[in-house]
């Protein structure tokens, strides 16, 4: 058992369910390793059959021998990287488990969560717990992952709203420290989050703030990303609008609690990848998604 370990099994619970890993994912990889090779072999022919090639032209076809193989290479680490992955799910918590490792947490060491194409958990003292598309039932884990950490983090975060402490809901920049991140950041709809306390919400990265009882509205819309559609967490004043893409937000789910609560303002949940939101409601697409109206109060 790995020493990353901070909790005893005992606290977990009964067993609920396993996941391992995706098939789909791993015949996926095979057939691009595959492929990838065969037409690698393709251009050895070259050199069989023309041997006396000029140093130029060898160069260059071994330039595109390292090009079309390239995916093997990759494709092998993946299996690699996969090796033993698997999850156990719990009545108080999850065990998920990567190349002999275990990364253990019960629900109430869960910081945060968020989840677009992947998981991401951050525990209480620091770790940070991921995992994607790799394992089979990633929706059913990570809604069960949203549903608990609503049921403990929500009543916390409204305790200290009304004793007049702030919230941050932490937004994940992925092109931070990459050139040029900035701009990458923005196109992706990233942000650092938001401060949120009694009186309205702030942006962590300007500074711009909403109070409560300017908002006109909020909730979740779909923006594009190039040629793919996002969701996009919005809020709106007269005069400003803050947005961050939801899935790079931790929490996000809960955040909307103060803003149906300050605003009274109210949207219908609808089912997103990786859980129940809250949708546009002038958007008729986002309506079909519509699954539950279960309510954050």
């Amino acid at each position: 058992m790995s020493g990353l370990l901070t909790t005893e099994a005992s606290e977990l619970g009964s067993l609920v369910k396993e996941y391992a890993l995706s098939r789909a994912r791993v015949k996926q990889i095979i057939l691009v390793i595959g492929i990838s090779a065969t037409l690698a072999s393709f251009c050895w022919l070259p050199a069989i059959f023309e041997p006396n090639d000029s140093l130029t032209t060898r160069i260059g076809i071994s330039i595109v021998r390292l090009f079309v193989a390239s995916p093997v290479f990759v494709g092998v680490y993946q299996l690699f990287r996969l090796s033993g992955v698997s999850l156990s799910l719990y009545t108080n918590g999850l065990i998920y488990r990567r190349r002999g490792k275990e990364y253990m947490t019960t629900w109430n060491e869960i910081d945060s969560y968020l989840c677009e194409n992947a998981v991401r958990i951050t525990k209480q003292n620091g770790q940070v717990i991921e995992f994607g598309p790799s394992l089979e039932g990633l929706d059913e884990v990570a809604q069960e992952i949203q549903a608990q950490t609503l049921q403990r983090r929500l009543p916390q975060m409204k305790a200290a709203l009304q004793n007049g402490s702030s919230v941050q809901f932490n937004g994940l920049k992925p092109f931070e420290h990459r050139l040029p991140g900035k701009a990458l950041n923005h196109f992706s709809y990233a942000s650092s989050g938001f401060s949120v306390d009694a009186q309205g919400l702030t942006d962590l990265d300007g500074g711009n703030r909403i109070a409560w009882r300017d908002v006109v509205d909020y909730g979740i819309t779909q923006e594009k990303m190039g040629r793919w559609p996002v969701d996009v967490f919005f809020i709106q004043a007269d005069q400003i609008r803050l947005q961050t893409r939801l899935g790079l937000l931790s929490n996000a789910y809960i955040l909307l609690a103060p803003c149906a609560e300050m605003t009274h303002l109210e949207t219908p949940l609808y089912q997103t990848e990786c859980g129940d939101g809250y949708p546009d409601e002038r958007n008729p697409q986002r309506q079909q998604r519509h699954k539950s109206r279960r309510g954050y109060r």
